[in-house]
């Protein structure tokens, strides 16, 4: 029924002349250097209840902020939120004249008086506010 001894001591011994293999430290600092960045998204427009805002056409942009990585798609508040908390950068992205968008201030959280989370941009300039986003 048991194994016979032999083959127990060889699968033993070879059990301990590998275990160092296995537990070794590792070459490198990081697994993916890549990783250690933060996302950037960009907000394209908005969707409101009344006057709450409800959810943002968010997608991912591409380190060079010249792409799309994910196009953008219809995002509930607490996700940007989230993403906002968990350090990534949001920024938002105004159409121009001919149609393209561009960059605009970034995103961050706000807090109503009631105590409600929504967004509010890093700094204001005229025309570029979240109420001149296109509505979806």
């Amino acid at each position: 029924m048991g194994a016979p001894a032999a083959q127990v001591r060889a699968v033993g011994k070879l059990r301990r002349l590998v275990w160092p293999l296995t537990y070794r430290r590792a070459p490198f600092a990081d697994h993916n250097r890549y990783m250690d960045e933060k996302a950037v998204y960009g907000i394209t427009a908005l969707r409101y209840a009344g006057a709450q805002l409800v959810e943002a056409m968010m997608g991912l942009i591409d380190s060079a902020q010249a792409n799309w990585d994910l196009r953008p798609a219809p995002t509930r508040l607490s996700e940007v939120v989230d993403r906002l908390v968990e350090g990534d950068t949001i920024i938002s992205l105004f159409p121009d004249d001919a149609g393209r968008l561009q960059p605009g201030p970034e995103v961050k959280v706000d807090v109503l008086p009631e105590g409600t989370e929504t967004l509010a941009l890093a700094e204001e300039a005229p025309g570029r506010s979240l109420r001149d986003l296109p509505r979806f």
